[in-house]
């Protein structure tokens, strides 16, 4: 209770609290406003009365009504969207809409929130979903869906909306992409989900870390390595691209665990490995007092995703709180792992070097290694080493010691605001992230940071056999790269080659590429996995002129940024 006074103390622009399920405590808020009848002081008045489901503060008293059970039969909850009340927001094309079919986590991962409150499982019907799907079909500018669901695979409900989805695109190319979070345990549902959505999704399988006692300490669920093993090789026989997400930061992490973190996760081959530092989550456990000062958090403040709203005289400023330092790791520790994550980012979240640094793993040269190795040698690796001081310094930069700095910053800087809003986004990691990749990859003809790569390797190990395969590796990535500033999108293009190079990706890019020789030269594919996706994401960055590529890189998935060896 005296977390919410302080909280709506702190923040005198929000009037109520709402626990839990929002839906009903959030309509006994209008129910009671609506008998005011707009009376006069009817904002004083309302605070007076206490809503059960609600906290507000009235003269320094926090008020409340009596907790209300969950919403077990989520069939209760009309559609905003059947129901009308969104139509002015589905005319909007800049916001996507939100779908939600599942509610509620089953799992108690310390980093998160979702599992804090009820953890059984509750869905809505199936023909709800269908019925919302078919309506946005016809009524959302915004031809993306995003699931709200932190476990879609998790039940048998969800393999049926899948189907649906996949039905829909197949016969109206609707949506053009989803944005869903694959459920974290793996089995023969998850799999069958992630072959049905093939076009529309990564299949996800989950890490965070792999570090034993880090994974106990934070009670996370994550596959096992037989699970792994056998989930990318049924990804790899069915065609699907696969990615996983590592968060670094968690209670008995130390960079020298991370980095084999890094280089046994990136053994297992997956298409795309995303790298994040830990956020400290308002309402989860690592973010409670006593854990902070068990565990000895340090934290900065950078601006959320997408997170500043300005309507009249009114600011909104959304904030993550990442973990730059702990018991475990210093802050240069930390500016270290920012060294690790850009090259992560550029190499196998959107996968440009992907080929070349499991190339390099099969020789033993593992990932972290070869990363030092180039950024200690700054004069042999200029590209590399400027973007990675680039990044480090804006993100360093862009961090703030407490939320009051950062809103105060916002707040100075409301004209820039109002006249160049992308500028102040761009506090945001994902907004100038862009600028890396555009400016280091898609707008250097000559691709030097794969360049270097791949010399790299080669100064390391320096056989002919490595400088011949490299040279190929290179030109394969190079040709595998989608370019949206390309004056014609072209999904699949065709390569001569000597080598079977998707037996080296069915093996796990395990062997040398002379395993792979063919008799003589033969004519390769290289395909987009979603064409109609692609052209529609790049078309309307045109449309909105943009030159960041941000639908582009911001509401597809991984695997369609890049062709694939059919």
């Amino acid at each position: 209770m005296e977390d919410n006074k302080v909280f709506l103390t702190k923040h005198p622009n929000i009037d109520y609290i709402v626990y839990g399920d929002g839906e009903k405590s959030f309509s006994n808020i209008i129910e009671n406003y609506k008998r005011l009848d707009m009376c006069k002081e009817w904002r004083s008045k309302l605070k007076l009365i206490p809503i059960d489901g609600c906290r507000t503060l009235l003269d320094n008293k926090l008020i409340h009504g009596n907790p209300l059970n969950p919403i077990m039969n989520l069939m209760e909850i009309p559609s905003p969207y059947l129901t009308g009340v969104f139509d002015e927001l589905l005319q909007d094309p800049l916001l996507v809409p939100i779908l939600q079919n599942i509610r509620g986590c089953p799992y108690k991962c310390r980093f998160c929130v979702s599992g804090t409150q009820l953890g059984k499982i509750r869905n809505f019907s199936l023909e709800r979903i269908k019925e919302e799907i078919t309506f946005l079909r016809h009524n959302a500018k915004n031809r993306i869906i995003r699931f709200s669901d932190d476990n879609f695979g998790l039940i048998k409900n969800d393999l049926e909306v899948a189907k649906y989805i996949r039905k829909y695109f197949d016969t109206y190319k609707y949506p053009t992409s989803i944005k869903i979070y694959s459920a974290k345990k793996q089995n023969d549902k998850t799999r069958e989900v992630a072959l049905i959505l093939k076009p529309l999704m990564t299949y996800c399988i989950s890490f965070q870390t792999i570090t034993p006692k880090v994974l106990k300490e934070s009670t996370r669920i994550s596959a096992t390595h037989e699970e792994t093993v056998e989930s990318i090789s049924y990804a790899r026989k069915n065609g699907l691209s696969t990615a996983t997400e590592l968060i670094f930061g968690l209670p008995g992490e130390t960079l020298e665990s991370w980095k084999e973190v890094i280089n046994k996760t990136l053994s297992y081959g997956f298409d795309s490995v995303s790298m994040n530092p830990l956020w400290l989550l308002k309402g989860s456990d690592l973010n409670q007092a006593s854990t902070r000062k068990e565990n000895q958090y340090v934290g900065k403040f950078k601006l959320a995703e997408n997170a500043i709203t300005h309507y009249g005289d009114f600011i909104s400023i959304e904030r993550d709180e990442l973990a730059v330092q702990s018991k475990y790791y210093t802050f240069e520790d930390w500016k270290t792992y920012l060294k690790y994550q850009i090259n992560l980012f550029m190499g196998t979240f959107y996968g440009y070097a992907k080929e070349l640094l499991y190339y390099a793993n099969s020789i033993n040269i593992k990932p972290t290694a070869l990363f030092d190795y180039v950024l200690n040698d700054p004069k042999k690796y200029p590209t590399i080493n400027q973007l990675v001081e680039d990044y480090v310094n804006e993100f360093i930069g862009n961090m703030f010691d407490t939320e009051e700095e950062l809103y105060n910053f916002i707040n100075d800087n409301l004209t820039k605001l109002k006249e160049d809003k992308e500028s102040l986004l761009r506090l945001a990691h994902g907004r100038s992230m862009l600028t890396y990749i555009i400016k280091y990859m898609l707008k250097d003809p000559e691709k030097k940071y794969l360049r270097e790569i791949r010399n790299a390797i080669c100064d390391i190990n320096s056989s002919e056999e490595v400088k011949e395969d490299t040279r190929l590796i290179l030109n394969l990535a190079i040709k595998l790269i989608i370019d949206p500033f390309d004056k014609a999108f072209v999904p699949n293009i065709e390569i001569e080659t000597k080598y079977n190079f998707r037996s080296w990706v069915l093996d796990g890019y395990s062997k040398r590429l002379g395993f792979y020789k063919f008799d003589k030269p033969q004519k390769i594919t290289l395909k987009c996995r979603n064409p109609y996706s692609v052209s529609k994401t790049i078309e309307e960055d045109q449309k909105q002129k943009r030159t960041d590529c941000f639908n582009f890189f911001r509401y597809m998935n991984s695997s369609l940024m890049r062709r694939y060896i059919d």
